[in-house]
Formats: structure tokens, C-alpha cells, sequence
């Protein structure tokens, strides 16, 4: 089953277009949370996890560690939506697996 059109949409404007993050980075971060599987560098390692595994967890202190890592407010933004939409996908296809559908 497609994604719906506008979750696809979605998922089009994160990973193809120019922001403050390198497109490879977003794409490997939402196939981590996603599948699992994708390099993750060691500084966003345990933000990433949590995002895919208790994103109620993630907090002002988890912001500010990565700001003085040298982040950006706005490269926050974008990765944490890629972890996020990952992780999102994920849920949704395992919804689709339960319904007997095919993602």
C-alpha cells in the first residue's frame, strides 16, 4: 500500500530539498528510526534512539547537549522531524503488517 499522498509529500520535502542539514544525514536518520539500520554519528546517537524508542523522554537538556555540539535551532528542526517521520513510518507500517496489508 502507497503512502498517502500527503504523508508522501512529506517525506519528498524532508528528503529531497536544500536545508540546514545535509540531505544524507536527514535520510540516514529516518531510515534509523525507520528500520533500524543507517550510520548515525555518535553525537546524535542517544537523541536518535530516543525519538524512535520514548520520544516522550526528550527534553530541554537533550537540546541544549546537541546545541553545544554545535547544532543549530533550525538543523534541530530537521532532524528531529527526519527521526520523528521515521519513526512515525514505522508505526504505520507495522499497523499496515497487523492488517494483513503490505506497506
Amino acid at each position: 500500500m502507497p503512502l498517502p499522498s500527503e504523508l508522501q509529500s512529506a517525506v519528498n520535502s524532508l528528503l529531497n530539498q536544500p536545508g540546514a542539514t545535509e540531505l544524507q544525514l536527514r535520510r540516514a536518520l529516518l531510515e534509523r528510526t525507520r528500520s533500524g539500520e543507517g550510520q548515525v554519528p555518535d553525537v546524535l546517537r542517544e537523541f536518535v534512539e530516543k525519538i524512535a524508542a520514548r520520544p516522550w523522554t526528550v527534553n530541554d537538556e537533550d537540546f541544549a547537549r546537541l546545541r553545544a555540539s554545535g547544532f543549530s535551532d533550525d538543523q534541530l528542526y530537521e532532524l528531529t522531524l527526519a527521526c520523528a517521520l521515521g519513526a512515525g513510518l514505522q508505526r504505520f507500517e507495522a499497523g499496515l503488517r497487523a492488517l494483513g496489508e503490505t506497506p
